[in-house]
């Protein structure tokens, strides 16, 4: 059976990130705008450094990510037109390689094709 159509469309897509940290910059702002692009939405940086986006970033983690005390960086979420919010990406504490390569599976999988082609999975 082919993939059904959504009428949802992706909205914005935010990273949940520290300057800092070299999982971070510039390995993921660089792969997340290219993300954006392929899915034609803005793009939402949250530093968890920053007063205003640290209580935004804190709560999106919690609600849709991988939460705990002390959170692992980055993490990327996409933010549907229906109000959905999904949880794409955490990077890896052990390497960045790891975090790099799972930026590459994201960007060449089958789920972003078929969003980029406006189905649904």
């Amino acid at each position: 059976m082919p993939p059904r159509r959504s009428t949802a469309r992706p909205q914005r897509l935010t990273v949940v990130l520290a300057q800092w940290c070299p999982h971070c910059v510039p390995l993921s702002t660089k792969h997340a705008r290219t993300l954006a692009r392929r899915l034609a939405v803005p793009l939402r940086i949250l530093d968890i450094d920053r007063a205003g986006d640290s209580r935004t970033a804190d709560r999106m983690v919690r609600a849709f990510g991988d939460a705990s005390p002390d959170y692992l960086i980055p993490q990327v979420f996409l933010e549907w037109s229906d109000g959905r919010v999904e949880h794409l990406l955490t990077g890896f504490s052990e390497q960045v390689a790891r975090t790099a390569r799972a930026w590459k599976d994201l960007l060449g999988s089958d789920w972003l094709q078929g969003i980029t082609e406006g189905q649904v999975r």
